[in-house]
C-alpha cells in the first residue's frame, strides 16, 4: 500500500511538473518564427523571458535599469527550485567567500554562479536571439544542471544599439534575403549599431562605467560576483568561431586556476563543434590585458572571464555569400551561439564544487600575498577636492575599499608625477589605498603606474592607470601601510555672502565642476567673465581662469542674477566668493581687457561617414550629459544648407575634415576669418594641413631607407608594432599661461593612441608639447621612441580673428580620461574670447 500510494506521489509530481513545463513556450511557439528567421526586436525579447518567468519556477526577471532611450535592462536568474527559495543567502554566502560581506555562512552549499552577457555590441545580433533558446532549453531539458548551479542571463547588454541595427535591417530588407555582401541590407549607414545611444563602445566601458547601461548592470554584478562570465560577439562574416583560451598577453595577474579552466570550458566547446564538423579557433587575437572589457573586469574580479565571437556581425544580415563560396545563414550563427552557451553552463555544473572554491581561493590568497611588488598606493588628500570625489565614487563603484593615512612618518615609494622612488611623508588626510583587500587584483591593475607587458602583441592600450587618469597626486609603496580608519571628502570651504547685492562674484577654474556651474550660468543668460592673468583681492589668490562675474552687463536680471548665481554654488557644491570692489589688490581689475566676456558658443557638432563615431560620442555625450550644455549635430552632407553665422563653435571628431571643409569652400574660411572657431581632433587636424584651408598644421616624416625587408613572414606584425603607440602615457609639458591650460599645473598627462605627430605650430601656440623623457606607461615602439619628441599635443592658430584648436591627442578618450575633461572645456569657453 506504501509503495503503491508512493508510485502515485510519484505520478502526481511528474503530472504537475510536466504540465508546468508545458506552459514554457519555445521562442519559435511564442514569436511565431523560428529563431534565425528574423530578426527579433528589444521589446519582443523581453516578452518572451517576462513570459519564460510567469510560468516556470526555475526563473525569476529582474528589471536592473533604463537605457538613455528608455528600453529596459532586464537579466533572468535560472537555478532550481529550491535554490530559488534560498536565492538571496546564495549570493550573500559567495560575497563572503570574497571577503565582501561579513558574517557566518547559511548552509545552503556552495553553487557555482554563471553570468551570460549577450549582445553587448548592438549589430552583433546572434547572440540575444541564441539567449532565448538558452533560457528554453535550460528549464525545460537540463534542470539537473540548475541543481547546484545559478546562471544570470543578461540577453541584450545594448538595446539601443541593437534597436537601431534591427530598425535599419528590416526597413531595407526584402521578403527574400539578399546574400550579395555589397548589396544595401550588408552596410548599415553611419554611425552602425555597435555603440549605445551616445556612440560608446560598451565592450570598453566595464571598468570605466562612464554609461548608464553600464553603471545600472555593474551594481548587480558586484552584488554578485559570478564565478564564469561568458561575453558573446561576432566578428567578421569570413571568420569561422572563436572561443577560449584567449590569446598572450595574459595579465600577469591572471592565476594557474583561471588559465586552466577556460582551456577546459574551451575543450568541451569544441567537443561539439568537432561533432558536427564546425570549424572554430582559439588562442588568438583575443587577449586578456585591458581592463575593462567584458572578459577582463569580470577576470580581474575572480571570475573564468571569456569572450565568444560568432561570423557575422554587421554585415552578416540573414545570409551572406563568404569569401569561399559558402552561404552563412542567421539561423546557423544563432545556433552555434546557442551550443557555447549551454556548453559554459554545462561544463561548470560538471565542476561546481571546485569552481566555487577556486574562486574563494582567488580572493584568499590574493588578498594576503597580493600579485604586484606594490602593496599600497597613496592619494594626496590635499588636492582638488572635485578630483578627489571623482576617485572616490570610483573607488566605490569597484567595491575597492581605503581609508584615512595612519599617521605622519616617512615612507619611500614611487612619484607618478616625477618617474622616481623617493621618500614622502604620510599625512593624515591622505588616501590609504591597500592591496591586502579582496579587491586586491583589480586595485592593482588598475593603479599601478607601469603595467607589466608580456607581449607587446595586444589588442588595445597598455596603459591606463587611474592616477594618470584622473590627473591625481599619488604614489605606489612596496610597503604594507594599513589604513586607519574611515577617510571622508572635506567639506566645501566656501566664505560666507553677507552682502545682498556684491560687486561680483568670483569662482576659481580648476575641474569639470567648475564648467558645469558655467554652463549652468551661460544657459540662464548671466553674462560671465574669466581673467587671463591672476590677481589678489581681500587677501585672497586667484589664478588665470577664474570666472568673474560681476552686476554690470546682468542688470536685467534684476534680483534673479544673484538668486541663480548662488543657488548654481550650491546646486555644484562651489566655493563661491564675493566682492565688494572690482579693483585689486595685485594684477588686473576686472574692467581689464584681460578680464574677458565668455560670450555664449553656440556649438555645431560634425558627424557622418568619414568621422569617427565613438570620437563624435564622447564629444556629444559630455556636452549633453556632463556639462548638460545645449549643441546641435549634424552628418557632414547635411551641413551644407545651413547658415555659418548662425554658430561659433564648429567641432570636428577624428576623421575626413577636408572633405567636409571643401565641401563648404570659400564659406567656412569667411566664417573662420571672421571669428569663428573649430576643434580638431586627432586626425582631424590633417584637413588643415592642406594649402587649400585655413591653418598651417603639418606632420612631423619618418626617416626611411632603401634597405631590403628580410623579415620574415611570421614575424610581420611584430616588426611592425616597432613603429606604433599602443596606448600609453606620457607627462607633455603644458604652458598654463594659455587659455586653454588654465586649470592645469605646467604639465599634464596624456594618452597617445598613434605615432603620426604633428610638429610645432610655426604661428600660434604650442600649448602642450611632448619633449624627451616624456613617456610614464605603456607600450612605445623603440622606432618612435625619438620620432615623436618635440612635437605639439595641443595648440591653437588665429585665422583673422577666429581660431582653431588642434587636440592631437582625445582629451575626452572612452570619458575615463577625467585629466582631460576640463581642456575641452577650455577650448569651448575660453580659447578666442
Amino acid at each position: 500500500m506504501k509503495k503503491s500510494l508512493a508510485i502515485f506521489g510519484l505520478l502526481l509530481f511528474s503530472f504537475f511538473w510536466n504540465d508546468a513545463i508545458s506552459q514554457v513556450k519555445s521562442p519559435a511557439d511564442f514569436l511565431g518564427y523560428s529563431l534565425g528567421d528574423r530578426l527579433t526586436p528589444h521589446h519582443r525579447v523581453v516578452d518572451y523571458f517576462t513570459h519564460v518567468a510567469e510560468n516556470s519556477d526555475l526563473v525569476s526577471l529582474e528589471k536592473y535599469g533604463y537605457t538613455y532611450g528608455q528600453r529596459a535592462l532586464i537579466m533572468a536568474f535560472v537555478t532550481s527550485e529550491a535554490n530559488h527559495q534560498n536565492l538571496e543567502d546564495i549570493r550573500l554566502d559567495n560575497l563572503r567567500r570574497t571577503g565582501l560581506e561579513s558574517g557566518t555562512m547559511s548552509g545552503v552549499g556552495d553553487k557555482a554562479i554563471v553570468w551570460l552577457s549577450y549582445n553587448v555590441h548592438g549589430n552583433e545580433i546572434s547572440s540575444t536571439e541564441a539567449s532565448m533558446q538558452t533560457i528554453y532549453e535550460l528549464v525545460t531539458e537540463r534542470s539537473e544542471w540548475l541543481e547546484d548551479t545559478v546562471v544570470i542571463i543578461d540577453p541584450l547588454l545594448n538595446p539601443d544599439g541593437r534597436e537601431r541595427y534591427v530598425n535599419f535591417y528590416h526597413q531595407v530588407a526584402g521578403r527574400i534575403a539578399d546574400p550579395y555582401p555589397n548589396s544595401r541590407e550588408h552596410n548599415e549607414p553611419w554611425p552602425g549599431g555597435r555603440t549605445n545611444h551616445y556612440y560608446f563602445d560598451l565592450n570598453r566601458d566595464w571598468a570605466w562605467q562612464s554609461q548608464i547601461e553600464t553603471q545600472k548592470r555593474m551594481v548587480v554584478y558586484h552584488k554578485w560576483m559570478p564565478h564564469v562570465h561568458a561575453d558573446f560577439h561576432e566578428m567578421g562574416f569570413n571568420s569561422p568561431y572563436y572561443f577560449a583560451p584567449a590569446a598572450e598577453p595574459f595579465h600577469e595577474a591572471i592565476t594557474d586556476w583561471q588559465r586552466q579552466f577556460q582551456t577546459e570550458i574551451g575543450r568541451n566547446h569544441a567537443n561539439y563543434f568537432d561533432a558536427n564538423f564546425r570549424l572554430y579557433y582559439t588562442r588568438e587575437n583575443f587577449d586578456l590585458f585591458y581592463p575593462s572589457y567584458g572578459d577582463t573586469y569580470p577576470t580581474y574580479n575572480g571570475a573564468i572571464g571569456m569572450t565568444y565571437e560568432q561570423a557575422g556581425h554587421s554585415r552578416g544580415g540573414l545570409a551572406v555569400v563568404t569569401a569561399l563560396g559558402d552561404t552563412l545563414t542567421f539561423d546557423r550563427r544563432v545556433l552555434n551561439q546557442h551550443v557555447v552557451g549551454m556548453s559554459t553552463v554545462e561544463i561548470t555544473a560538471q565542476h561546481a564544487q571546485r569552481v566555487a572554491n577556486e574562486f574563494q581561493n582567488f580572493f584568499r590568497e590574493t588578498s594576503q600575498n597580493p600579485y604586484s611588488d606594490y602593496k599600497t598606493y597613496i592619494i594626496r588628500g590635499d588636492q582638488n577636492r572635485d578630483k578627489l570625489a571623482r576617485l572616490v565614487e570610483s573607488l566605490d563603484g569597484w567595491d575597492i575599499r581605503f581609508g584615512a593615512a595612519p599617521q605622519t612618518r616617512s615612507v619611500r615609494a614611487y612619484n607618478y608625477k616625477t618617474g622616481q622612488t623617493e621618500s614622502i611623508s604620510l599625512s593624515n588626510r591622505d588616501i590609504i589605498i591597500s592591496a591586502y583587500q579582496p579587491k586586491s587584483v583589480l586595485t592593482n591593475v588598475l593603479f599601478e603606474p607601469r603595467t607589466t607587458i608580456i607581449d607587446s602583441l595586444t589588442y588595445d592600450i597598455t596603459a591606463w592607470s587611474v592616477p594618470y587618469a584622473m590627473g591625481l597626486q599619488a604614489f605606489a609603496s612596496t610597503e604594507r601601510i594599513n589604513p586607519s580608519g574611515t577617510w571622508t571628502l572635506p567639506e566645501v570651504e566656501a566664505p560666507e555672502i553677507t552682502a545682498d547685492t556684491p560687486y561680483s562674484y568670483l569662482l576659481r577654474w580648476q575641474s569639470e565642476e567648475d564648467a558645469k556651474f558655467l554652463s549652468y550660468l551661460l544657459k540662464n543668460d548671466i553674462r560671465v567673465r574669466f581673467t587671463k592673468q591672476p590677481f589678489r583681492i581681500d587677501d585672497t589668490d586667484f589664478e588665470r581662469g577664474t570666472l568673474v562675474i560681476v552686476r554690470r552687463g546682468n542688470e536685467h536680471l534684476g534680483a534673479r542674477f544673484d538668486k541663480t548665481i548662488q543657488r548654481a554654488a550650491q546646486t555644484f557644491d562651489r566655493a563661491l566668493f564675493a566682492t565688494q570692489t572690482g579693483m585689486v589688490e595685485t594684477g588686473v581689475d576686472f574692467g581689464s581687457n584681460d578680464v574677458s566676456i565668455i560670450e555664449r558658443p553656440r556649438i555645431a557638432l560634425i558627424g557622418g561617414s568619414g568621422f569617427n563615431g565613438n570620437n563624435f560620442g564622447e564629444i556629444w555625450h559630455f556636452l549633453d550629459r556632463r556639462l548638460e550644455y545645449p549643441i546641435s549635430t549634424f552628418e557632414a552632407n547635411q551641413f551644407n544648407a545651413t547658415d555659418l553665422s548662425s554658430f561659433s563653435v564648429i567641432i570636428l571628431p577624428e576623421g575626413n575634415s577636408g572633405s567636409f571643409m571643401n565641401r563648404l569652400g570659400s564659406e567656412f574660411s569667411t566664417w573662420l576669418s571672421r571669428g569663428g572657431k573649430v576643434i580638431a581632433f586627432g586626425s582631424a587636424m590633417n584637413g588643415f594641413a592642406s594649402s587649400d584651408t585655413p591653418g598651417s598644421v603639418s606632420f612631423k616624416s619618418r626617416d626611411t631607407d632603401d634597405e631590403p625587408n628580410l623579415t620574415t613572414f611570421s614575424e610581420r606584425r611584430r616588426e611592425a608594432i616597432q613603429n606604433s603607440i599602443s596606448g600609453s602615457i606620457y607627462k607633455i609639458y603644458m604652458d598654463n599661461t594659455h587659455p586653454l591650460a588654465f586649470g592645469y599645473p605646467n604639465y599634464y598627462y596624456t594618452i597617445k593612441r598613434g605615432a603620426n605627430v604633428p610638429e610645432f605650430l610655426t604661428s600660434g601656440w604650442n600649448v602642450g608639447r611632448l619633449e624627451e623623457g616624456a613617456h610614464r606607461a605603456g607600450f612605445e615602439g623603440h622606432l618612435v621612441r625619438e620620432h615623436i619628441v618635440d612635437s605639439m599635443v595641443f595648440g591653437v592658430e588665429q585665422s583673422g580673428r577666429g581660431s582653431i584648436v588642434y587636440l592631437a591627442d582625445n582629451p575626452l578618450f572612452r570619458a575615463f580620461w577625467h585629466n582631460g575633461h576640463l581642456l575641452f572645456a577650455n577650448a569651448v569657453f575660453f580659447v578666442g574670447n
